[in-house]
Parts: structure tokens; C-alpha cells; sequence
């Protein structure tokens, strides 16, 4: 039963990552992992600021997107 129970769990969290990942939620996460592995020490943006820059930089530079 635990082992049904572990693997269905581990199944959802498996599909939230990859949902996340299709919708771009995971982006602040990869973000934060980045910062720590090349910039150590060096703080890193807060989550607010770091949605304005990229929105920002979206803005800015135009891809292909739906709107």
C-alpha cells in the first residue's frame, strides 16, 4: 500500500514539474538554482523583481508567443 501510495505521489509531482515547466511557473526556481551555481554570494533578485525583469525583457524583445 505505502509502495502504491509513494509512487502515485511521486507520479503528481512529476506532472506539476512538467506543467510548470510548459506554462513557464518554474522559471524563478531555475533562476534561483542558476544564481547560486555561477554567481555565489552575490544575492539574488527578489521574485517580484525578477517577473519585472523578465517581463520587461520580453517586452523588449519580441519571440514567437502566442499574444
Amino acid at each position: 500500500m505505502a509502495r502504491a501510495c509513494s509512487a502515485t505521489w511521486h507520479g503528481a509531482r512529476s506532472f506539476v514539474r512538467f506543467f510548470e515547466g510548459v506554462l513557464g511557473a518554474d522559471k524563478y526556481r531555475v533562476y534561483l538554482e542558476h544564481q547560486a551555481r555561477t554567481h555565489p554570494g552575490v544575492p539574488p533578485m527578489s521574485e517580484r523583481e525578477f517577473w519585472r525583469d523578465y517581463t520587461d525583457w520580453q517586452e523588449k524583445n519580441p519571440q514567437g508567443r502566442c499574444c
